[in-house]
């Protein structure tokens, strides 16, 4: 019978002492950063229910998943800011070509 009862001690101090270092082992683990694409106007996100999220860039005019987490961009817009309009690139003026009479 001691047997027994210093067997359910020993298994509950076990028990207790495994998930307070599985504690702390999460506690240790830095969250990843969110990735620049989550907040990019051309990004289609897709959050999964366990945090996952499956990101498809639409830069360019067709669609390419993106397979790491992209943490610099230089086609990044943030989708707060207002669409541009007018023209991109280099813009030249053309003069009118006059007409002659006679």
């Amino acid at each position: 019978m001691l047997d027994l009862i210093f067997a359910m001690v020993f298994w509950v101090i076990w028990q207790i002492t495994r998930e307070s270092i599985r504690a702390g082992v999460r506690k240790m683990r830095a969250p990843r950063r969110r990735p620049l694409c989550a907040d990019c106007f051309y990004a289609h996100v897709q959050y999964g229910a366990k945090g996952q999220l499956a990101i498809s860039c639409t830069f360019g005019g067709f669609v390419r998943p993106m397979k790491l987490d992209v943490m610099y961009c230089t086609d990044y817009r943030a989708r707060t800011l207002p669409f541009r309009n007018g023209s991109i690139g280099f813009v030249r003026e053309i003069a009118p070509v006059e007409e002659k009479v006679g």
